[in-house]
């Protein structure tokens, strides 16, 4: 969902944050703004923090990326001349499905009922003959038990074995005519054999192997199958992790470009901009100090009206009034080697009556002043 906020110069829009939105982008309203530096400045916590400076001329739109999260209370504000837009949307807190892990588990799930089939009518099959083999054996010694004399001779345990065989068949083909209607007709099956004491062990033998060959067959492709499924989820992670490195190494680019903007780029009092040219290392100049400055002074359409460049420069005491407002404000701070850009309104150089005729009434200064001296 669109978020987005219009704000008019010098005002203050305050806020408790109801639903968590993000912030990506401040743009200046160019048919409202002058040539001037606006800037963005984001109130928290009872602090001031500024967010970007906007110039119609250069930098009139920046990227932001900040989030604020329910009951955060803020405040947005921008100074000098033309409304800002502040651009986002609101951050919604509905879960996603993984679709990655619904494609493994339904390939992990597939490949079991290829197998299974096959495997569920042998296991079946087994514990039938299983089942069979138990009734027989309880079917033997009930008759056996119902008789009053044993020939030990054999005489009557070859007519007991001969009815319980028959018995073994009967009930195992009973067994596999009701097997063959509930599974459908779906393949056709072998009569049992009658099976012989000395081939049980042998052939609960061969249904054990068979039973290891399908689950080592299903396990085997399961382990497979995990296995790709876990490189393709590795594969995913390490793309993601190297789009979201990119983007925030941009992101920290912008924001160190928009910080040394705003270090070099500062509005001082009564509106005056300071521009660092140049940072030097000497002695700072001071109110009171005698200094010595280079400097050239243009109009605003770049036209030169004065300059000092050369010998011991031009000389005076800071913060007395002996110059232009603008020099006093603008000069405070420096040391010795640095180089300054004032852009003084006419409030702080000559004003509405200017210093004909080399500057109009009303005129914006430019100066380029470069500190020699500070004692």
């Amino acid at each position: 969902m669109f978020w987005g906020l219009i704000m008019e110069p010098n005002k203050r829009y305050t806020q408790v944050v109801e639903k968590p939105f993000h912030v990506s982008m401040a743009s200046l309203d160019l048919t409202t703004a002058d040539n001037n530096l606006v800037q963005v400045m984001l109130g928290y916590d009872n602090r001031n923090f500024l967010l970007c400076s906007l110039r119609k001329d250069s930098t009139w739109q920046v990227p932001l990326d900040l989030n604020f999260q329910e009951g955060t209370k803020i405040a947005f504000t921008c100074n000098g001349q033309g409304h800002v837009h502040l651009s986002g949307y609101v951050i919604s807190n509905e879960d996603e499905l993984d679709l990655d892990e619904l494609e493994d588990e339904e390939e992990e799930e597939d490949v079991p009922q290829l197998v299974d089939k096959k495997a569920k009518r042998k296991a079946t099959e087994s514990l039938k003959n299983q089942k069979n083999i138990k009734r027989s054996k309880r079917d033997i010694e009930t008759e056996s038990s119902g008789d009053e004399e044993i020939d030990l001779d054999g005489s009557d345990s070859d007519d007991s074995d001969r009815e319980s065989d028959k018995s073994l068949i009967n009930v195992e083909e009973e067994e596999t005519d009701s097997d063959e209607d509930e599974d459908d007709n779906e393949e056709e099956e072998e009569e049992p054999k009658k099976v012989k004491p000395h081939q049980k062990d042998k052939k609960n033998k061969q249904q054990q192997k068979k039973k290891e060959d399908i689950n080592k067959l299903v396990n085997g492709k399961d382990a497979k199958q995990d296995q790709q499924s876990k490189q393709q989820k590795k594969t995913k992670g390490k793309q993601q992790q190297q789009q979201q490195q990119q983007q925030q190494q941009q992101s920290n680019k912008q924001n160190t470009q928009i910080a040394q903007n705003v270090q070099k780029k500062r509005i001082v009092e009564g509106g005056m901009q300071v521009e660092e040219l140049k940072i030097g290392s000497g002695a700072p100049a001071r109110k009171g100090k005698f200094v010595s400055v280079y400097y050239v002074g243009r109009l605003k359409n770049g036209k030169m009206f004065d300059s000092t460049t050369e010998g011991e420069g031009f000389q005076f005491k800071l913060g007395k009034g002996e110059v232009i407002k603008g020099w006093d404000v603008g000069i405070a701070g420096m040391v010795v080697g640095g180089k300054r850009r004032l852009t003084i309104p006419p409030a702080m150089g000559y004003g509405a009556k200017g210093s004909p005729p080399v500057i109009p009434g009303n005129s914006t200064l430019v100066f380029e002043v470069e500190l020699r001296d500070a004692r």
